[in-house]
């Protein structure tokens, strides 16, 4: 084997094994919000909507129980913290190795595997605010940075995801011409 064979077979199963994680941390968070559901009478979480206002943050808090908002606070949002980890760094790999793989210029593969990380910072700090609103901070201007907090993540890890997606289609099209 060529060593560009070889380094691009290692690729791919690094790749694969960055998939794994990423797919049982979703899975992962996505029980842990169906368990807020279930014990706010079947409010989800707040960070799973995008572009919730901060009238729309009130008007969900005021579903939340003790139990609910201390599990949304301390299981589920210490399983997002982790999900993010590890949806930045399967995305950001992805995209390298497809842009790598479709000869894209230097820029471009500089550039375009920022997104997914500027995604996670937005997601840090949207976590790291509502932790602070479950906590009992309930100030206007909180509300307002969860949301264009919670816009910015979902913004540029949707975009990373359609990078990814996109890019894999490039691919299949390539090899089959």
């Amino acid at each position: 084997m060529k060593t560009d064979e070889i380094r691009k077979t290692h690729g791919l199963f690094g790749l694969g094994i960055l998939l794994a994680v990423f797919l049982a941390m979703m899975a992962l968070m996505r029980l842990a919000a169906s368990e807020v559901g279930k014990l706010s009478d079947g409010q989800g979480v707040i960070d799973l909507t995008f572009g919730i206002t901060p009238n729309g943050i009130v008007s969900a808090l005021t579903r939340y129980n003790k139990q609910s908002a201390e599990f949304y606070r301390w299981a589920f949002m210490s399983v997002d913290m982790v999900y993010a980890l590890a949806y930045c760094s399967f995305y950001r790999c992805a995209i390298k190795s497809v842009l790598e793989r479709l000869g894209a210029r230097d820029r471009v593969n500089t550039l375009l595997p920022l997104l997914p990380v500027v995604g996670m910072a937005a997601d840090l700090l949207e976590n790291t605010v509502m932790f602070c609103i479950l906590s009992g901070c309930r100030v206007w201007a909180v509300f307002a940075m969860f949301t264009v907090f919670n816009m910015i993540k979902f913004v540029f890890v949707y975009s990373s995801l359609a990078i990814v997606l996109g890019g894999a289609l490039c691919l299949i099209k390539k090899r089959l011409s």
